[in-house]
């Protein structure tokens, strides 16, 4: 029995570890308790298929400092946002919740006065909340930049908090604005680099060139992380060079739309590629030099690079590419030879694409293809095949989102 005692004090003498919540308690008496205890409410809005919300929940939460900091300073809740007063106050902050998890830190009168969104470390997850309790919080530091505050320090400042709240569209307009205000040179500054370096994405931007001509200088003698700089550099230029060479289908009007003809951008962005040494450069050459074939309705030209580089195996011309071209030549040929040659490469694709979810839709072109050579027979065929293989997909697509 003593020692059953003794056991017991000791047990009680131990801190508590870890947050403790309310847990999806009706909302009116968390607003009562925190106007008693004169504190602010934080709120983890959750679901329970969200794998970020899990993680802080089992790493973060628990953690000694993060429940001995929140546990004395604010009223602690956790709603799952699908069920309960959750469902009400999804609604009734609609507006702040932008994704899970989201933290609200509310006042005693249901303000929301902070808010954070994503998986965040226990050091930024207490350093939010302090900006919540001194009152430099997001709402705050937004007020202060509207109203003309362009001072460096409270620029990254709010930097922070936009990437806390994770308000991704936000903080790339505050970088955007201060970048194209400041040299790009600027930017081998450590403390600029850390609060706007990786908004460096506009292909258009001094900014954008000044990084590419200094890519190697950055990771060599200011120790950056080059791989993490050449996969922003990969990802803005092409994200605008497939932007150019889309072959854009209107359905309404059941036509093409005019091809860009910005083909000077794509051969700056191409070798801006070329200069920083990234991936993919033959090709986006070979897409430039088929996007100005087609441009010249060259067709023979164009279907002749394609077939190269099919045959060279390079990586933008796959399957599924290849036959948005050539639905595009069909559109503008009536060659019986050429409309056989698009066919045959069809025909082998399908024998070799049958993993490939999306490959039925060749069915459709192949289809077009066959009613213009006067197969009308197998165009009727491959026609019912292609709507039976869509309806398939767009239930499929439906029931993963209903078991969602």
């Amino acid at each position: 029995m003593l020692f059953a005692l003794c056991y017991f004090s000791v047990i009680q003498a131990q801190p508590f570890q870890g947050i403790i919540f309310h847990d999806n308690e009706s909302w009116s008496s968390i607003l009562k308790l925190a106007s008693e205890q004169n504190k602010l409410i934080f709120m983890d809005c959750y679901t329970t298929w969200c794998g970020p919300c899990k993680a802080l929940a089992k790493e973060i939460f628990p953690q000694q400092a993060v429940g001995e900091f929140f546990n004395s300073n604010f009223v602690n809740v956790r709603y799952d946002m699908e069920k309960g007063d959750g469902k009400m106050l999804k609604e009734k902050y609609g507006k702040n919740i932008i994704g899970y998890p989201t933290l609200l830190f509310i006042d005693k009168t249901g303000k929301v006065v902070q808010q954070m969104a994503g998986f965040h470390e226990a050091d930024e997850l207490i350093a939010g909340a302090k900006k919540a309790l001194q009152g430099r919080d997001l709402f705050t530091l937004t007020k202060e930049y509207r109203a003309g505050n362009r001072d460096f320090k409270f620029l990254c400042e709010y930097m922070a908090s936009l990437k806390g709240a994770f308000l991704k569209d936000s903080a790339a307009h505050v970088a955007r604005e201060f970048l194209s205000n400041h040299h790009p040179k600027e930017l081998d500054k450590e403390e600029v680099w850390n609060a706007f370096g990786s908004y460096v994405t506009d292909v258009d931007s001094p900014a954008f060139e000044y990084l590419v001509n200094n890519i190697a200088r950055y990771g060599y003698k200011l120790k950056r992380d080059r791989y993490q700089i050449s996969w922003q550099l990969e990802i803005s230029c092409t994200r605008e060079l497939k932007s150019i060479f889309d072959i854009k289908y209107d359905e309404t009007r059941g036509m093409f739309l005019p091809l860009s003809t910005d083909t000077a951008k794509a051969e700056k962005i191409i070798g801006f590629m070329s200069r920083a040494s990234l991936p993919g450069i033959n090709d986006y050459r070979m897409r430039l030099y088929v996007h100005r074939m087609l441009l010249q309705n060259r067709l023979d030209e164009a279907w002749d690079a394609i077939l190269i580089a099919m045959n060279a195996q390079i990586s933008g011309f796959y399957s599924l590419s290849v036959e948005k071209y050539i639905r595009y030549m069909v559109s503008r040929t009536n060659n019986k030879n050429v409309l056989k040659g698009y066919l045959t490469i069809l025909e082998q694709f399908m024998n070799t694409s049958k993993e490939d979810n999306f490959a039925f839709g060749m069915y459709k072109t192949m289809a077009e293809i066959n009613e213009r050579l006067g197969n009308k027979k197998v165009a009727k065929e491959q026609m019912e095949r292609y709507q039976q293989e869509d309806e398939k997909a767009r239930k499929a697509v439906e029931a993963f989102f209903k078991k969602g």
